[in-house]
């Protein structure tokens, strides 16, 4: 009788914690004006497509200086926050 209860909390958990994970437009390129959107949100809650080139860092972080239009640059804070998206 007690799991009867329990199961639809579990169930509200399970589809209330999937509507906080951000999905990007699947594009295969970098979309600088699309990407803006992820300003303010953290890493974690973001799914970006598969085929999208992309590297995740922090400010002052050693990188490439090689410049690739169709990939998407995302510097973080400390604790994941996006502060800004860039094409290069």
């Amino acid at each position: 009788m007690c799991a009867t209860r329990i199961f639809p909390l579990i169930a509200a958990g399970v589809i209330l914690g999937a509507c906080t994970q951000e999905t990007v437009e699947a594009k295969p390129t970098c979309d600088a004006e699309l990407h803006q959107s992820l300003i303010g949100k953290n890493i974690g809650e973001v799914t970006l497509p598969p085929k999208l080139v992309k590297r995740v860092m922090q400010d002052g972080d050693p990188a490439t200086m090689d410049f690739n239009p169709e990939r998407l640059n995302i510097i973080v804070d400390d604790k994941g926050w996006i502060e800004k998206a860039y094409c290069g």
